[in-house]
């Protein structure tokens, strides 16, 4: 141990963001990782052909988001651009046994693009109720916010009953949660934070070769990462933090002045603190929830969606959910659509098996467009809920936990910092993994330098 040493739990975006930027402050961080690779939830699937991939955990990054977009320049890495998340012109829908285009008014009965963008309309207004979202709590309401759920809001809503399914759907595929079970504050506060103006875009990208190269490069800069390092308890003490790990059959225990833990809260809850950490971030770990989300991955020889005007983004009331073309930054006549499964329907997906949730999946498709499973190449899977190491999706905080858990989850539990997509205001995003990286390593770096 030295006097600017720190170790990091964790190898994903938020345990490597930290690592990097204590690297390049003179530190000498050590990262503890359970898998055997780096990158936590970014995990690029290559077993298709052509030497096509997709990405099987954290897919998007914002234009606005300019962490990431920093880190892919340092590291010479090239951006794909893919459209927006929220909305693109060849957008379609699966509702109550119709398929087409949103802005196929003679197929759904009304001008359901319109009656969407009300919704939309109504969620820039919901945000108003946050004029900070970076500190939610203090808003005049937030405890009645935080009480309510997005569900009950969006059946208020004097808007079509298909609009309603399709933003419905958006939480599933945004939260991954059921509606009912996120909390209202939370929904307002991400409306301020990103959807103040619904007409507004944020075009999204994709790093060219794969969003795992990114983790990847940085690990590779750093003196000591630890793969199949399963962290087992950690100690903290007045002047030290003691962290014990296990590696194959044998226990390990390293100390510094600082650790930082960037896992997932839902693994966080198997490490034994051994009494030391405080009552309220005990609480915190175990009362945050967490999504379930589901991918299937499909290859096909042709990009048959095409052909059919339609861009791949499929909002349905179908098991599926959601569907994108995973390779639209990408040229060849192979594509790839991922099948993106959230909240109820991706909890049942998560308890199919790998073969089960493929077939799903497909026939969910091939319902859609007869023929198009006569063109698959390759299928991949991947239920984050069945990782070991994850167990679940990303944070979705339920009623009454943002006002109960928010600012503990910001605060440093002694020596103790937290880091990941949960402790960060852009929640669910790798931007937000690397911002809450980089603000524990500065923190620390800035606590010892006073």
């Amino acid at each position: 141990m030295s006097d600017k040493s720190v170790i990091i739990i964790g190898a994903g975006m938020a345990g490597l963001a930290a690592a990097h930027e204590l690297k390049k402050a003179g530190w000498a961080p050590t990262v503890l990782e359970a898998r055997s690779r780096v990158g936590g939830r970014v995990h690029t699937v290559r077993e298709f052909s052509n030497g096509l991939h997709a990405e099987g955990g954290g897919e998007y990054i914002n234009e606005s988001q300019h962490r990431m977009i920093s880190l892919a320049k340092e590291f010479d890495l090239q951006l794909g651009r893919v459209g927006t998340w929220q909305n693109q012109s060849g957008d379609w829908a699966v509702l109550e046994g119709r398929a087409g285009r949103l802005g196929d008014a003679s197929r759904w009965g009304v001008d359901l693009e319109m009656e969407n963008r009300r919704v939309w309309v109504a969620l820039a207004e919901l945000g108003k109720q946050v004029s900070d979202p970076s500190n939610p709590i203090a808003a005049p309401n937030a405890k009645e916010l935080d009480g309510q759920d997005a569900g009950s809001w969006i059946q208020s809503l004097k808007v079509h009953p298909l609009a309603k399914v399709l933003f419905e759907n958006h939480i599933r595929s945004e939260y991954t949660c059921e509606p009912g079970e996120f909390s209202l504050l939370d929904l307002a506060r991400n409306a301020s934070l990103y959807y103040s103006d619904p007409d507004a875009e944020d075009p999204a990208y994709r790093i060219i070769g794969g969003n795992d190269g990114l983790p990847q490069a940085i690990a590779k800069r750093l003196p000591d990462v630890r793969l199949n390092a399963v962290v087992t308890s950690i100690s903290i003490k007045a002047e030290e933090v003691l962290v014990t790990y296990k590696h194959i059959d044998s226990y390990h225990t390293v100390r510094a002045p600082y650790a930082i833990l960037a896992t997932p809260l839902t693994t966080a809850r198997m490490i034994d603190f051994e009494g030391t950490i405080p009552s309220a971030h005990q609480a915190m770990v175990h009362g945050i929830s967490y999504g379930s989300v589901t991918k299937v991955m499909i290859e096909y020889r042709k990009r048959f969606w095409l052909d059919h005007g339609w861009n791949g983004r499929l909002n349905t009331d179908l098991p599926i959910v959601f569907t994108w073309d995973a390779t639209s930054h990408l040229e060849g006549k192979h594509g790839i659509l991922t099948a993106y499964t959230g909240g109820d329907p991706g909890s049942q997906l998560t308890r199919l098996s790998d073969a089960e949730r493929i077939q799903t999946a497909v026939s969910a498709i091939e319902e859609i467009f007869p023929g198009s499973s006569d063109l698959i190449e390759n299928t991949q899977t991947i239920a984050w809920g069945n990782e070991a190491f994850t167990l679940g999706s990303y944070m979705a905080y339920a009623p009454n936990e943002m006002t109960a858990h928010w600012q503990t989850l910001f605060s440093p539990a002694g020596r103790l910092y937290f880091a990941g997509e949960h402790a960060t205001i852009y929640q669910g995003f790798m931007e937000g993994a690397v911002e809450s990286g980089q603000r524990a390593a500065k923190h620390i770096i800035e606590k010892v330098r006073k």
